[in-house]
């Protein structure tokens, strides 16, 4: 008996599972943030979308090696005028705390107002793509200041207090923006000095540190750079890409690194912010996503557009959403941006931080692509269910199998014991029996004898 409803409570729960599965299957969304469907799109036939040739304003001072300074002293320092970026990415390869700090030299016989548009800086850390996802972020977040720092003739200031209060510890990376608008000639540099020293006592010290194999630094003819679409983009297209920092379809950088006296290129393009405006027209919505080419990524992308309402819809895109970074040895790796009524002009910025890997691709999606490629994750979802459930439903088979042998190995058990016992009350009986009719003669002869 125990059997039997142990084996009715095992069937009633394995075929539980299946209705479960099925619910599951139902209730997952294929939308266009779905990892299965953006692996579908990213491996998709895709064409490259025409652009304008890049154009470049301002001037970047990019300051990356030595990326691992273990030496005290001038970084990367060249004369410079008007829009300029300085951005630094260094390591503090010392035993002992140090600070990175934006210094200006002003060579001429009369005091000059630097203006400083804005400081951005992430905290010092040994997780590198840590330090790159959060500086950007700071920066597309951040709000625009404006401060204006005198710089006496033939002196020296600092350019950030702020970042002369930041102290770096050993093995620590730290890397930061300065935004500049300088209007005369003016020395900036940046420099990594013990953190209790003066800046301006250590720059008269005019140490100037050699740059590293990679030689990654110099002064480049451009901070800014503006790509457009030459033709409206149309759903009938089907899946289009515009490949950033590849250094062909989009150069890198070049410029000149006054320090070692020769020709450099920023290779990844560090430090340029990308305003990137992409015209569509048509009907239907078009999904736009960020693929990893170059490696390893992490950062962040800010989209902007009409709200349709006389306003201007902007987001901040973590790349990636969840995690520290994508694309490790993955040039499939894909975050979703956003999705936007075909005929809106669409805005993407983007700075590629220095521990980022480049190349990227931005690709635009037709509806309809996403759609087909719903409908084929969704197909291969039915699939494996189906599958899934054969095996179970064989599964439950076996089991069945087996419980019926064990029922049946139960009943004959059962029926032993029972004859078994049968035969004992058989044997008692007899035995009673016997007992009885052996008596009775005895009582017959007392009786006669009487």
């Amino acid at each position: 008996m125990k059997l039997r409803i142990l084996s009715k409570c095992l069937i009633a729960g394995l075929l539980c599972v299946l209705p479960l599965v099925s619910l599951e299957a139902a209730d997952t969304e294929y939308g266009a943030d779905n990892p299965e469907v953006m692996d579908k799109i990213v491996r998709s036939r895709m064409l490259p979308v025409a652009m304008t040739a890049p154009h470049d304003t301002g001037t970047l001072l990019f300051s990356d090696s030595p990326e691992y300074a273990d030496k005290d002293g001038i970084l990367y320092v060249d004369k410079v005028k008007g829009d300029t970026r300085l951005y630094f990415y260094h390591v503090n390869q010392a035993n002992y705390p140090r600070k990175i700090v934006a210094m200006a030299y002003n060579p001429s016989d009369h005091e000059v107002m630097a203006g400083v548009s804005g400081v951005y800086y992430a905290k010092p850390s040994t997780s590198y793509y840590d330090v790159g996802k959060d500086l950007s972020t700071l920066y597309y977040e951040g709000n625009t200041t404006y401060n204006r720092v005198s710089v006496p003739p033939l002196g020296y200031a600092v350019l950030s207090d702020r970042l002369n209060r930041v102290i770096v510890a050993p093995d620590q990376l730290f890397s930061g923006i300065v935004n500049m608008n300088l209007p005369d000639d003016m020395y900036v540099s940046a420099v990594i000095m013990p953190a209790a020293a003066d800046p301006v006592a250590f720059m008269k010290k005019q140490q100037y540190l050699a740059s590293d194999d990679v030689k990654l630094r110099g002064t480049f003819p451009g901070m800014d750079r503006s790509l457009k679409n030459l033709i409206p983009f149309t759903a009938d297209e089907g899946i289009g890409y515009i490949l950033i920092a590849d250094g062909i379809q989009d150069r890198f950088l070049r410029g000149y690194d006054v320090i070692d006296d020769r020709l450099s290129e920023d290779v990844g393009n560090y430090g340029l912010d990308y305003l990137i405006q992409i015209k569509t027209r048509g009907t239907g919505l078009l999904h736009y996503y960020f693929n990893t080419q170059g490696g390893e990524y992490a950062g962040v992308a800010e989209i902007s557009y009409d709200d349709g309402k006389g306003g201007t819809a902007s987001k901040i895109v973590e790349l990636p959403r969840k995690g520290l970074s994508m694309g490790f040895d993955n040039a499939y790796a894909m975050e979703y941006l956003d999705s936007v009524a075909a005929g809106t002009t669409v805005t993407i910025h983007l700075m590629p931080p220095g521990a980022a890997n480049l190349p990227v691709r931005i690709i635009i999606v037709p509806d309809a692509s996403v759609q087909q490629a719903a409908d084929a994750v969704r197909e291969g979802a039915q699939r494996r269910l189906e599958e899934q459930k054969k095996q179970q439903q064989e599964s439950i088979g076996d089991d069945w199998a087996r419980i019926e042998k064990k029922l049946h190995a139960g009943r004959t058990e059962e029926q032993t014991e029972l004859s078994g016992k049968k035969t004992k009350s058989n044997a008692k009986k007899d035995k009673k029996t016997k007992a009885k009719t052996n008596k009775r003669p005895v009582q017959e002869d007392l009786g006669q004898g009487a």
